[in-house]
């Protein structure tokens, strides 16, 4: 499966919290993020889902960490700014 070292797994109400927001969300950009941690979710590997949404591991494990660091409306928060080099 995937490179993670140890399996994701949301609880059973934010499950249902995340799966409410991706229904809701209009932004592709947010869609995909919310797809990735229900994946991730049921055991699929980051490099699965990074296949599935057409990006790279690191992006899915960046999105990962963002959610674990900031919650739901981190990872639904779409000002990242970029490094500045």
């Amino acid at each position: 499966m995937g490179q993670t070292a140890e399996p994701f797994t949301l609880e059973t109400i934010e499950r249902k919290r995340v799966e409410k927001r991706r229904r809701e969300s209009r932004d592709s950009r947010i869609h995909r993020r919310l797809s990735a941690l229900l994946w991730l979710d049921k055991g699929y590997g980051v490099q699965e889902v990074a296949e599935l949404l057409d990006v790279c591991p690191r992006t899915v494990q960046d999105w990962l960490a963002l959610y674990q660091e900031q919650g739901l409306g981190g990872l639904c928060s779409l000002d990242y700014q970029g490094d500045p080099g």
